[in-house]
């Protein structure tokens, strides 16, 4: 939902009063019941016309409001504590306006996959400490994604679960810290994340440029942002050497993850007999989980960018100089 739809939502359930309030929030997941509680305090005192400006779509006597003049704080309290026992509307009320409630919601927007691959080494208590707090869908995706004991043992703390403990929010709290840390980063990293998001051209455009005032800070640079997909524009030497330092598994679901460049970048760099090989080893091989395709993905890339740092393998501008 978009900052205008829960603020709208907000103020709707300010009008409808504390009991409509608690029976709505009792249909919403925690995350949903954050960010409707934020917008809540937020709104505070309400004038007559923003009032109806928020509430014309909504029924034609919300456009008669003049204006909120209550103590949203205590209302939001009073509500939380009417949806929900005790213990929990306690434990709600002391993460709203906490930034892991801002950190829970940029969490929630990544892809269950991704979600997944930070989850996945995680204890189950954490695992599902995060899974209660994103909405169903979301939850319910990346449990998918996760391998199976991983998946049944955080089942098991869910059904277990009540209000998270004062340890296990500080635990929650530390982890999503950690996921903000890792998502800031500084100086040639950021830079390295900037031409990441640039197209292909731009990027190029760029680390030429950075060429001729800092050649050892564009190599780094283009170190730094080689992935798996970039086997595709090696040259044949540089695809040969990857070829003899990453392990056969490893390749084998990074590929199966890939379009078909990667592939064909590769066989043809092989025997006919081994890429003949590969090529069946993929058809045979079955489905893989996102998250083990992600992980080999991120190996293979860990390799390409060791090799190209110690110089093992070339960029197509060097081998052309």
């Amino acid at each position: 939902m978009s900052q205008a739809g829960i603020e709208k939502s907000a103020a709707l359930l300010l009008a409808l009063g504390e009991d409509a309030t608690a029976a709505v929030f009792r249909y919403l997941s925690p995350l949903e019941v954050s960010r409707l509680g934020s917008a809540m305090r937020e709104l505070d005192v309400l004038p007559r016309e923003r009032v109806r400006a928020i509430l014309r779509d909504y029924a034609a006597e919300a456009a008669e409001q003049t204006g909120f003049a209550a103590d949203t704080g205590r209302f939001l309290d009073e509500t939380l504590r009417q949806a929900f026992r005790p213990e929990r509307a306690q434990a709600m009320l002391e993460r709203l306006g906490a930034s892991g409630a801002q950190a829970l919601e940029k969490l929630a927007w990544r892809e269950p996959a991704e979600i997944a691959g930070l989850l996945e080494a995680q204890a189950p208590q954490l695992i599902a400490a995060v899974a209660a707090q994103l909405p169903r869908d979301v939850a319910a995706a990346v449990l998918e994604l996760l391998p199976g004991k991983t998946r049944a043992d955080t089942l098991l703390a869910l059904a277990h679960s009540d209000a998270p403990s004062a340890d296990m929010l500080g635990d929650l709290d530390d982890w999503l810290a950690s996921l903000d840390a890792a998502a800031s980063p500084q100086g040639e990293a950021a830079v390295a994340g900037l031409l990441g998001q640039m197209s292909e051209g731009s990027a190029a455009a760029a680390l030429s440029q950075l060429d001729r005032n800092d050649a050892e800070l564009a190599a780094r640079l283009r170190v730094r942002n080689l992935a798996f997909e970039d086997l595709a524009r090696l040259p044949e030497a540089s695809r040969k050497t990857f070829l003899r330092n990453v392990a056969a598994r490893t390749l084998l679901h990074a590929l199966k993850g890939s379009d078909g460049q990667v592939l064909d970048a590769l066989t043809a760099v092989m025997s006919p007999t081994a890429a003949q090989r590969m090529r069946v080893d993929l058809d045979t091989l079955g489905p893989v989980p996102v998250t083990t395709i992600q992980a080999a993905q991120d190996e293979a890339g860990a390799s390409l960018r060791r090799l190209a740092a110690e110089g093992a393998i070339q960029f197509p501008e060097e081998e052309a100089a």
